[in-house]
């Protein structure tokens, strides 16, 4: 029988009592808390997992699971799932493209694999039967969520081209308009995907 140090055992217990249903955790969460040593953690981990109240969700994550009264535990959201992982290794993550899109009210379509951007490597999580992917990109591409003129950029990425229609060139001339962002929008229209010019010039024309 595998014996630990009562503290470890505690503080973790501890620790996780204090955590909200729906939370996404790693044991790296309490090395860093400096609850016990790596081996006390994940014994004490593996306990709680089989008492019911952390769930192992995937390797090296736990969560505390929400629960439905009508049909049980319920998933974790890629976004708890997502801020483990950042804190795990370090990564800075911002959210896909599509959420400029419902953000603006162009569309309410959901990705059913989202893809999030990252400084770190390229990369798909499957946690808890989801799939996401990380998007490597850069350090002015990550800054762009304080960044309203950013969200007509991704907002238009999202769209796609060839689906962009009057309707959403209205909705983003508005928002432009709104939030006095003409002259911002034509100075990012510089650095914007060529077919994407076009339709910032059309969002422009009375802004």
């Amino acid at each position: 029988m595998t014996h630990m140090p009562k503290s470890t055992a505690e503080a973790v217990r501890r620790y996780v009592r204090r955590l909200k249903p729906g939370t996404v955790f790693t044991p790296a969460d309490l090395l860093y808390g400096r609850l016990g040593s790596e081996r006390a953690i994940r014994e004490t981990l593996r306990r709680l997992a089989s008492d019911g109240t952390v769930r192992r969700i995937a390797k090296g994550y736990y969560d505390v699971p929400r629960i439905n009264p009508r049909i049980g535990p319920l998933s974790p959201t890629p976004e708890a799932i997502l801020a483990a992982h950042a804190r795990k290794t370090g990564a800075i993550i911002e959210r896909p493209d599509i959420d400029a899109a419902n953000k603006l009210g162009l569309t309410t379509q959901v990705a059913a694999q989202p893809v999030y951007r990252t400084n770190l490597f390229r990369r798909e999580l499957n946690i808890a039967g989801q799939r996401i992917r990380l998007r490597t990109t850069g350090p002015r591409s990550l800054a762009r969520d304080a960044d309203p003129a950013e969200l007509v950029i991704d907002a238009l990425q999202a769209v796609g081209k060839r689906r962009i229609t009057s309707k959403e060139i209205a909705t983003l001339r508005a928002f432009v308009q709104d939030h006095d962002l003409a002259r911002k929008l034509r100075r990012r229209a510089r650095r914007a995907p060529a077919w994407m010019v076009p339709y910032i010039d059309e969002i422009l024309a009375a802004a």
